[in-house]
């Protein structure tokens, strides 16, 4: 993607958090998913949330792709989401009363229901640890960890017609190991109510992925959170239940990484994480709060406030092997107006020694110092800008340092929280 921009894109792209989420993937799909004839959502569930504000309005998305709003795309949520129907139906309430149509939805029969009792489970665990995790308390993980044991509860299920006996034995369990105190009949209730307005949307995804690709169709994977919140490559334990790179892409729709043609790995000027685990570019002080006030970093799903680095290098980098990179976009750029200097972390150093990241190793990353290179800051208003040479001198340089280390070109650059307040490259 080196001559092209993102603006006309083809085939079959990706669209990568290579960080640890948070970092404006739903603003990006919503732009990109203009030209998609289907957008697909491959990992996680209402643990993360994707904002998207366009003239419909101002939306939290956690379980419908951001690509609802091109009305001409097939949106499908693949096999591998574990599916809240809370939030799902309330994210159809709220489509519905924008005036936006979901018609084109189609939810995986195959994919995990997450149910009351992974809730109660999550917060439960979570409060008998010494040393928190972070949990949204969503139930995704014990969601993920019953379909991990062969247990949980399907899509499919839903509108099965023993879905009542279903329930009603798996209450039976949750109440005599974890001691619940679950009602079934509650339960059965409210999930007839689910089912009426989600059984027309659920089917099967892949075969639509496979219909797509031999007709030559424009396809947009949209995934949730970021690479090092991954179960395998991220810093456990601090990380998710799923697989937020190109990874979990195969896993939801049965499709090989060799036939992704453009992987776009996304994040802010400055890294950012909300929960718990390390982060070694951490800023503290006026510099740090100043970030936090002007890019306005509260979680869409916790409302937590999140923590605030600078840009690391060494995990963009790591994020662009793993997943074969071919573009990086760049959000929040303005929020950096007006800090006479920015730092970029180039490197680690352990016991003075360079070091790369090692994944699956919070510990490791706990200990290492980074090392920065300075960059100036600019103080002019940047959000009218649209031509990446009418940046400033030093926003230029700061983005060329980007692509000068991670070895990947910079295609979009968000300059405003509104839409169209881009550049692309």
């Amino acid at each position: 993607m080196a001559k092209k921009t993102l603006q006309s894109w083809q085939g079959t792209l990706a669209v990568i958090g290579v960080d640890w989420g948070d970092s404006g993937k739903g603003r990006l799909t919503d732009d990109l998913s203009a030209r998609a004839d289907v957008a697909a959502r491959f990992n996680g569930g209402s643990n993360t949330g994707h904002t998207v504000e366009n003239q419909y309005g101002k939306f939290a998305l956690h379980i419908i792709p951001s690509g609802i709003f091109n009305q001409k795309a097939t949106c499908l949520v693949g096999r591998n989401v574990a599916v809240d129907l809370d939030s799902l139906v309330l994210e159809m309430s709220a489509l519905a009363k924008a005036g936006v149509s979901y018609k084109n939805l189609l939810v995986d029969e195959q994919a995990s229901l997450v149910m009351p009792w992974h809730k109660m489970r999550d917060g439960l665990r979570e409060k008998l640890r010494s040393a928190k995790i972070g949990t949204t308390g969503r139930g995704v993980g014990p969601a993920y960890a019953d379909r991990t044991e062969r247990v949980g509860l399907l899509v499919r299920d839903l509108v099965s017609s023993d879905f009542a006996r279903k329930i009603k034995e798996e209450v039976k369990i949750q109440n005599k190991f974890y001691d619940l105190k679950l009602n079934a009949k509650v339960i059965i209730k409210q999930y007839q109510t689910y089912r009426i307005k989600v059984k027309d949307f659920v089917g099967k995804s892949i075969p639509i992925i496979r219909q797509a690709q031999k007709e030559k169709k424009n396809i947009l994977f949209e995934g949730a959170q970021g690479y090092f919140l991954d179960i395998d490559a991220g810093t456990y334990p601090y990380v998710t239940s799923s697989n937020p790179g190109v990874v979990g892409i195969a896993r939801s729709f049965d499709i090989h990484p060799s036939e992704i043609n453009n992987v776009v790995g996304i994040t802010k000027a400055y890294t950012t994480r909300v929960g718990e685990g390390p982060m070694p570019t951490k800023i503290s002080g006026e510099v740090g709060r100043k970030i936090i006030d002007v890019g306005n970093e509260v979680g869409t799903t916790t409302g937590r406030e999140r923590a605030v680095g600078w840009l690391d290098l060494v995990l963009i980098m790591e994020a662009a092997r793993a997943n074969k990179l071919k573009a990086l976009a760049v959000t929040k750029l303005d929020v950096l107006t007006n800090i006479s200097k920015l730092k970029l972390c180039i490197s680690y150093k352990l016991n003075r020694k360079s070091t790369d990241y090692i994944g699956h190793d919070a510990e490791f990353l706990s200990k290492v110092k980074p090392v920065y290179e300075e960059v100036g800051g600019w103080t002019q208003d940047i959000s009218s800008i649209r031509s990446f040479t009418d940046l400033p001198k030093n926003a230029q340089v700061y983005i060329k340092k980007i692509e000068e280390f991670a070895k990947v070109p910079v295609k979009f650059i968000s300059v405003g929280p509104k839409r169209g307040e881009v550049i692309y490259k």
